[in-house]
């Protein structure tokens, strides 16, 4: 099994204390520590909101305009053959 390196980011921030007291109870009744109560329910909220952020939503009306677009794509214009026409960037 590969050894976990331990964290060494670190993070402060100020509250109130009673949010601080709420923060401690919830995480005394999940049965962790402070730290790993607050570092899980941020990374759970940011994990939905990268997800949130990274699907398209479309109403009825955008989608079929989309599926419209996609079944009948409009033709090249100039600006779009000469961008095709340029070289190619070298991948690092």
């Amino acid at each position: 099994m590969a050894a976990v390196s331990p964290p060494k980011a670190r993070m402060e921030f100020k509250t109130t204390e009673q949010v601080k007291s709420l923060l401690i109870e919830a995480a005394s009744m999940s049965g962790v520590d402070l730290t790993a109560f607050v570092i899980s329910a941020a990374a759970e909220r940011a994990r939905a909101v990268l997800e949130e952020h990274a699907r398209i939503k479309l109403d009825a009306e955008a989608h079929a305009r989309f599926a419209a677009a996609l079944a009948n794509p409009p033709q090249p214009t100039d600006a779009l053959r000469d961008l095709m026409a340029l070289p190619e960037l070298p991948t690092r």
